[in-house]
This record gives structure tokens, C-alpha cells and sequence, in this order.
């Protein structure tokens, strides 16, 4: 191209040039991603499915205990699992930021200056004097002379994305942010759960020690008659040791279930991110356990791709994954690099803002890979292998999101039915405790009947306090089965557009 040519004709000239380039630009290497859609079934094999699944982004406040609201609560704000998986979301998006810098052009500016001082031993000595024959040898630039340069400019450099490897590389690094976003949420989820059970279990042993205490007043009350009955020989000693020793058994039962207590209070302090005893005063003020809602609802399985964070997490991570492969495949086509640079460069200070001393340049490079060993083939299969697995890694994650809400169904089913024997057995024992007692005052049966009817009631108690509490516990599983306990409106955006 010749040097005179104007600026006009230059521009008509590469108008091709600009064309193909924005043609190519079009095309984007390795495939678009679709949203999975897998096959699930029409409904639970339990629970009501005709009726429609219930607001869950904060069951534990159906349960109508101000307590574990506030547990729950500080939970979210100073649990350590919560915390990392938000300062991942951080990390992710950064990333995000990094990858979309790739397709901007990069723009820098400097600024320096020089000193030098020519040497007359060296051969520029020589090669200045050539065919002169003086030792004189002139002007500044010549050996002997000194000068200083001065240069203030900008350079500017764009990779061309013609086949889409940055834009590949945007939507992987976006689809994994979102992913994080959804690992918040999935912790959210377990974390809700945790508390809730753990505060339930808690709950639940208050109930049973307080079984226990009411076994040991009444015991000690049934000892005090024996040992008036003994007194006034209308009794055996022995009757009043057997009374005895069922005292000392109900004690140290007492004393497994305060040590059960107390782990959940110190689990309900790690997952506070606080000290084990913190809060120990706010629980060990006796509150009856809270009662679960009769039913949950649990909607229809389709329902769950959208509801379930894991499941969200995991196609995410299908997307980024997919997306890998066209920054592989990018690889293997040409890359067009764009540079240039204006400076101003003078030797003198007062005159490096003249416009004599601007000095403009600019370059085109493309690069084009020819043997490499097959290492860029190599790599996109290597990315095509894993978005294989993230696909199984996704059906795998449904998979088991509809198992274990099935599990939670099944089980909860099954301890309402064994709570409502239980308290069938409880009225029983009652009614023939009531009974042993009488009979045994008018002398009609032995102690020992007795005894193993206040042992059969004791018995009952416990047995009916563990499946409410078994029951509770299903709720809280059917929740986090079901992915309650994180807000829809905090849902991120932009999900299957890539």
C-alpha cells in the first residue's frame, strides 16, 4: 500500500477485510447449550399429590416456636458453611469479570525517559569515520556525543474473537457464578434443616427427661408407701428393694439422655458459628416441643428440578461445562491480534508536546497452529469427556433428590402410624396402671404387678415421646428433601439463556 495514500482510501480498501471479519466473528466454536430436561415421574408414589406444594422458603415458622425463628435466624447470618459459600459466589463473579476482559480491547499508557553517552572506543567509532579520515566526528548520535530522549504515548492491543473462545469462556465462567449462587442456596437449605433438627432433638429430650423426673417422684412416692406397708407388715423389705432399684435404673437413664440433651445444644453452637454454651441459658428454659403441621404437601416431581438447589447447582455446572468445550475448540482455528501505538518521542523536553513529535504505529498478527502433537485436540475432547460427566453428575443429583423426597414420604407415612399406636399403647398402660394400683392397695394383686405396670407405663411415655419426635424429625427431612429454606426472589437471573 502506498505511503500517500489518503485515509479515505485506505478505509475503502479494507472495507473486505472489516466485512469478513465481522462474518467470522459470527461463528462460535463448540456446541450451544440446551437446559436438560429429564425424565421424571408424574407424581410421588406418597403424599397428597393433587394438592398444590406450599410456600417452603420458611417452613420452620409453620412449627410456631419464636425460638427456633431466632435460631434459625442467626444462623443464616453467622454460620461458617453459609460465609465460605458466599465469599465463593465473590470469587466466581471475578472470574466472570476476568473472562469477559478477554474480548475488550486492552488499552496502556507510558512514559519514560533516557540518558546516553556514545563510546569513542567502540566501533561506532570506526563506522562514523569510514571514509573521512578525521577523528572528528560531528554532530550529536556520533561517538563521543550525549543526548537525552524523551517518549509519553498509549498502546493499544484486541484479540479478535472470531470463533468464540472468549465468549465460551463468559458463559462458562457466568454459568459457574450462578452455580455458586446456587451452592448459597443449597447450603441455606441444609443449614435450615440442621438447625431445625437439631433444636427438635433437643426439644425432644427435654420432653423425655421430664417423663423420667415424673417416674422418679412417682417412684419415690410408691417407695414411701411400700416402706409403710413394710413397717406395718403388710409388706415384704423385698418389695420395697425392687421399688429401689427401679428408682436408681429411671435415675441413670435421667443422666444418658442429659448428655444427649447437651450435644445438641453444643452441634446448636457450631452451626451458630458460636461458642458451644452461648445460647445455653436461652434453651434450658423448658418449652414445650413444637408441633409439626399435620401435612406437606409435596407438589409434583417436575416441580422439584426448579425448587431443589443442588439440582439447579448441578445443571449449572453442566452448562460451564459445555461452554469449556468451544474454548478448547477455539483453539484449533486462527487468532487475529490488532496493536498499536501513538507516542510522542523528542529529544528535547520542551518540544515533546509539538506535533512534530508524534510517532504513530500499528500491526496485525494472526496465528495459525499446525503441529502440536494433537495437544488442542487432546484438550477438547478432555472437555468433552467432563461435560459427559457433569451430565451424568446431573441425572445422578435428580436421581436422588426424587429418592430421597420419596424416603422422607415414606417414612413420615409410617411414624404417624406408628405414633398413633404408640399412644394407643400409652392409654393402655395408663388405665392398667390405674388399675394395678387399686388392686394392689386392697391387696388383690403382688407388688411385682405392679411394678411391671408402672414399668409398662414408663415404657409407653418414652416410646410415644421418641416417635413425635421421630415425626418431627420427618417433617424437617421432607422439608429439606422437598429444598425449603432459601427465598425464590433471591433466584439468579439469566438461567438457560446460554
Amino acid at each position: 500500500m502506498p505511503l500517500n495514500m489518503s485515509a479515505a482510501d485506505r478505509l475503502r480498501r479494507s472495507r473486505p477485510v472489516l466485512a469478513v471479519s465481522l462474518a467470522l466473528s459470527a461463528c462460535t466454536a463448540g456446541p450451544d447449550y440446551h437446559a436438560p430436561a429429564p425424565i421424571v415421574p408424574a407424581s410421588f408414589g406418597s403424599g397428597d399429590a393433587g394438592a398444590p406444594q406450599q410456600d417452603m422458603s420458611g417452613w420452620w415458622r409453620r412449627l410456631g416456636d419464636p425460638l427456633l425463628d431466632g435460631l434459625v435466624a442467626r444462623a443464616m447470618a453467622a454460620n461458617l458453611d453459609v460465609r465460605q459459600a458466599a465469599s465463593r459466589i465473590a470469587g466466581a463473579r471475578a472470574q466472570e469479570r476476568i473472562a469477559g476482559a478477554g474480548s475488550r480491547p486492552q488499552l496502556g499508557a507510558s512514559a519514560q525517559g533516557s540518558y546516553i553517552r556514545l563510546s569513542k572506543n567502540s566501533n561506532i567509532a570506526e563506522i562514523a569515520g569510514a571514509g573521512t579520515g578525521t577523528p572528528d566526528f560531528g554532530s550529536a548520535g556520533l561517538p563521543g556525543s550525549d543526548f537525552a530522549t524523551y517518549q509519553a504515548g498509549f498502546d493499544a492491543s484486541w484479540e479478535i474473537d472470531l470463533f468464540g473462545g472468549t465468549r465460551r469462556a463468559v458463559e462458562a465462567a457466568r454459568a459457574r457464578s450462578q452455580a455458586a449462587e446456587w451452592s448459597l442456596r443449597d447450603a441455606q437449605v441444609l443449614l435450615a434443616a440442621e438447625v431445625g433438627s437439631a433444636y427438635l432433638r433437643y426439644r425432644a429430650f427435654d420432653r423425655r427427661i421430664a417423663i423420667a423426673d415424673a417416674q422418679l417422684r412417682d417412684g419415690r412416692m410408691l417407695l414411701d408407701f411400700v416402706n409403710t406397708r413394710v413397717r406395718n407388715g403388710l409388706a415384704t423389705s423385698l418389695d420395697a428393694r425392687r421399688q429401689e432399684r427401679e428408682i436408681a435404673r429411671v435415675a441413670a437413664d435421667r443422666e444418658g439422655l442429659v448428655a444427649e440433651r447437651e450435644a445438641e445444644l453444643h452441634a446448636l453452637g457450631v452451626l451458630l458459628g458460636q461458642a458451644p454454651l452461648a445460647f445455653a441459658d436461652e434453651l434450658r428454659r423448658r418449652a414445650p416441643a413444637p408441633v409439626a403441621p399435620l401435612s406437606v404437601p409435596p407438589g409434583l416431581p417436575s416441580e422439584l428440578l426448579l425448587r431443589r438447589p443442588d439440582i439447579r447447582a448441578a445443571e449449572r455446572h453442566l452448562a460451564a461445562a459445555t461452554a469449556d468445550i468451544g474454548v478448547a475448540a477455539a483453539a484449533l482455528f486462527p487468532k487475529i491480534t490488532l496493536s498499536g501505538a501513538v507516542n510522542l518521542v523528542s529529544t528535547s523536553l520542551a518540544h515533546l508536546l509539538s506535533i512534530d513529535s508524534l510517532q504513530p504505529n500499528g500491526a496485525g498478527r494472526i496465528g495459525l497452529p499446525l503441529l502440536d502433537g494433537g495437544r488442542r485436540r487432546g484438550a477438547v475432547a478432555l472437555r468433552e469427556a467432563q461435560a459427559g460427566e457433569a451430565w451424568l453428575g446431573y441425572q445422578k443429583t435428580v436421581l436422588a433428590a426424587l429418592r430421597d423426597v420419596e424416603d422422607a414420604l415414606s417414612r413420615l407415612e409410617a411414624d404417624r402410624r406408628r405414633e398413633v399406636q404408640l399412644a394407643a399403647s400409652d392409654a393402655a398402660a395408663r388405665d392398667a396402671l390405674e388399675t394395678a394400683r387399686v388392686q394392689y392397695r386392697h391387696g388383690l394383686v403382688p407388688f411385682i404387678d405392679m411394678l411391671d405396670a408402672q414399668n409398662a407405663l414408663g415404657s409407653a411415655e418414652d416410646m410415644l415421646a421418641q416417635a413425635r419426635a421421630a415425626t418431627a424429625q420427618d417433617i424437617v427431612s421432607l422439608y429439606k428433601a422437598l429444598g425449603g429454606g432459601w427465598n425464590e426472589r433471591m433466584s439468579p437471573a439469566g438461567e438457560g439463556e446460554d
